[in-house]
């Protein structure tokens, strides 16, 4: 595996950035803390914790329990959390194969730099408003208009978008507040060993 990773490999490293855990406690994280922007099966979460072992950027280590079958704890290595910060720093105006992950890059910006949180937000933006163009071409086709219920799901889609705009604007105006004052460096949570 090279330092380049996918979304699910990126987000496994950031709870693990977290502290150290079982595959079985990393899914119940991720349902109790990233679930609204993405949600690995359980099986992937499996799948992804060995190949993370065997690129070097998480260590397992083997528990015994006493009338249960033994569990695999893992935890970032410093070079995980490299490929994590890697991962953050790649800002992509449009998402390949359409997933849309700047929030997920967001939400593990406590491990990269501020700009890279900023960096995210504006990339989300340009996005946003390149949808909203087209959005608004749909609804301002006068001798096509969409039908019904095509026409509601539409104004959905304006909805939510106009309204994550004004999120990303508060959100970039409190991480600029956040760090006028002071410069905050990169969380940097060391394994324990």
């Amino acid at each position: 595996m090279s330092a380049n990773v996918s979304t699910t490999e990126g987000a496994v490293l950031g709870l693990l950035a977290l502290g150290e855990r079982s595959g079985y406690d990393l899914a119940k994280l991720a349902e109790e803390s990233v679930a609204y922007l993405w949600t690995p099966s359980r099986s992937q979460i499996y799948k992804v914790l060995p190949l993370l072992v065997a690129a070097g950027f998480a260590r397992m280590t083997a528990v015994e329990q006493r009338g249960r079958p033994d569990k695999a704890l893992y935890e970032v290595t410093p070079a995980g959390l490299d490929a994590l910060r890697g991962w953050l720093a790649d800002v992509e105006d449009e998402p390949a194969g359409g997933r849309v992950v700047f929030a997920l890059k967001l939400f593990f910006c406590d491990f990269a730099s501020p700009e890279t949180a900023l960096a995210h937000l504006a990339a989300y933006r340009r996005f946003l408003e390149r949808r909203l163009v087209v959005f608004g071409r749909l609804e301002a086709r006068e001798a096509e208009p969409p039908p019904g219920y095509q026409r509601h799901v539409l104004r959905h889609g304006l909805t939510r978008a106009r309204a994550t705009l004004r999120w990303i604007d508060e959100t970039t105006a409190a991480i600029e507040a956040d760090t006028s004052g002071a410069r905050l460096q990169p969380a940097t949570r060391a394994p324990r060993r």
